[in-house]
């Protein structure tokens, strides 16, 4: 930029983003009689995103959430001819076992071969109990050359279905909402399973690691991980059903209002997120941290969407 301008840096658009997709909305009216009626209101969308060029003919673009001071690692990608913000690192392949070793003369562990060694980038030499990450580019060791894309927070379809009942003088409606495909970055949970900082609390899970006596294919041993590193095993399925609000309302009789000078008097009843059903080991799958559509559906212990209970009375005069 010129000197004159006053400035050192601007903004400009460095990539085309391609979004297409469908939504179907469908409003029913199941029964309707004088003194009961059920209605349905029920939508659902599938969105894709494909990102066609970054600038200067790039083919990706790397982001780092960095939630801890000690994380450096990149943890997302935008990948030309894949969605925006896809996780990136490595893909969990287990944990080294004893079976994975042959045993010299002295006793000494050798990797048998055709098995990984991911001893150079742990910077110490594997053995049983180590995490094991796939070899993707097949030379044999793991280096940062094996990271690629483990998941992407944008669910494959999502909505939500109201039914709204009304009985005499009784009102009911309820809506559920959904959400089926997308992925979870569980932050928190790599983070409370680094056994290695031995001074904090871990998650349960870390009670199953692997030991001499718990070959655990799913848990590295306490000093088994490189640490901070992003691997599959935090990437989780963040597919939801939530009851994300329940009315029940009462209105009073007219022959009763109409006494005291009121045309219609309805009392209510609301309750908002009352369940969440999910396999999502974290606190609540909808959840994004971080304002870039970078990085979404990044999880690093946010809040759960709180129960509200609400009560009111509906005055018309």
């Amino acid at each position: 930029l010129a000197l004159v301008s006053g400035f050192d840096s601007q903004w400009q658009n460095v990539g085309k983003l391609r979004n297409k997709g469908i939504e179907v909305t469908l409003n029913t009216v199941n029964i309707n009689k004088r003194n009961f009626s059920w209605t349905t209101d029920f939508n659902i969308s599938f969105i894709r995103n494909e990102l066609l060029a970054l600038a200067d003919g790039a083919d990706y673009l790397l982001a780092r959430s960095g939630f801890n001071s000690n994380f450096s690692s990149y943890d997302y990608i935008a990948q030309v001819g894949s969605a925006i913000g896809s996780m990136y690192g490595y893909v969990f392949d287990g944990v080294y076992q004893a079976s994975d070793f042959n045993v010299g003369p002295d006793g000494g562990l050798t990797l048998k071969p055709g098995v990984p060694d991911i001893s150079a980038h742990a910077g110490q030499t594997v053995s049983p109990g180590f995490v094991k990450y796939k070899d993707l580019d097949g030379d044999g060791v793991i280096t940062t050359d094996d990271r690629t894309i483990i998941g992407n927070g944008q669910p494959d379809w999502y909505g939500g279905i109201t039914n709204s009942f009304k009985i005499y003088d009784f009102d009911l409606s309820f809506m559920l909402q959904y959400s089926v495909g997308g992925d979870v970055y569980n932050a928190q949970r790599m983070y409370s399973t680094q056994s290695r900082l031995e001074m904090q609390n871990m998650l349960s899970e870390v009670a199953d690691r692997w030991t001499a006596t718990n070959a655990s294919n799913k848990v590295p041993s306490a000093a088994g991980y490189v640490a901070y590193d992003v691997y599959s095993r935090f990437i989780e399925d963040g597919s939801f059903l939530r009851l994300k609000n329940i009315t029940l309302g009462y209105t009073l009789p007219q022959t009763l209002t109409r006494k005291v000078h009121i045309n219609n008097l309805r009392l209510y009843a609301t309750a908002q997120n009352l369940f969440c059903l999910t396999r999502y080991s974290g606190f609540d799958p909808e959840v994004n941290m971080r304002s870039s559509n970078l990085m979404p559906a990044f999880d690093f212990g946010a809040y759960p969407k709180a129960k509200i209970f609400t009560f009111g009375a509906e005055i018309k005069f």
